[in-house]
């Protein structure tokens, strides 16, 4: 069970890890979409010229920024949720809450999925392309954006299981840390921060000890 655990944390770690960067990565693509928008709008009205393809090709980034950006936004518990009643409840009653929670997230990312990769599929076999004057084949984006909605369903399995193992272990602290509402610290990162404070009071309690 522990050697599961461990296993998970490090999954987990992990997920954390790549939505962290492709949230950064993203975020360096809009702004290069903020770039092109002010360059086309400062062109078209000095120069009197106007750039192809940069409303299409922000449509893409904001299309792939929405996929990209649900993965970063679940590890992080950056989502908005309503807590009505939540805060009155037992812990136990939260716990339930929560898992109840992530398993819907589950459902929805899954479905999305599901639904997802059909189009791309469909746009790579008949040689789909956008209906613009620079014919941009649509698998291309596509293919970004059902992997970022892919990365988010698997991203939501791990929490769901880390979560799922929590409580059968009857962790409900390590469940309100990964998924649940509030601003606790996860219990991934806080761990090597104790050991941080634990090497240095041992430290310190040695130092205590030589000089007397």
């Amino acid at each position: 069970m522990l050697t599961l655990v461990s296993l998970v944390d490090a999954l987990v770690g992990a997920v954390r890890l790549v939505s962290r960067w492709a949230a950064r990565l993203i975020g360096l693509l809009l702004l290069a979409v903020v770039v092109m928008v002010i360059m086309e709008v400062v062109s078209r009205k000095l120069l009197g010229h106007s750039f192809e393809g940069v409303q299409e090709y922000a449509g893409y980034v904001l299309a792939i920024l929405s996929a990209w950006g649900l993965s970063h936004t679940l590890v992080e518990r950056a989502h908005i949720r309503i807590d009505v009643g939540y805060s009155k409840l037992p812990i136990a009653a939260r716990a339930a809450l929560d898992l109840l929670s992530i398993l819907a997230v589950n459902l929805v990312g899954w479905m999305i999925v599901i639904h997802a990769w059909p189009v791309f599929s469909g746009s790579l076999s008949n040689h789909t392309t956008a209906n613009t004057p620079l014919s941009t084949p649509l698998w291309i984006p596509q293919l970004v954006w059902v992997l970022g909605y892919t990365w988010f369903a698997l991203a939501a399995a791990v929490l769901a299981i880390r979560a799922l193992l929590a409580a059968i272990g009857g962790d409900s602290a390590t469940i309100r840390a990964l998924i649940g509402m509030g601003h606790d610290a996860d219990p991934l990162e806080a761990a090597p921060l104790e050991t941080n404070q634990l090497e240095a009071s041992e430290r310190d309690n040695a130092a205590a000890g030589g000089k007397s």
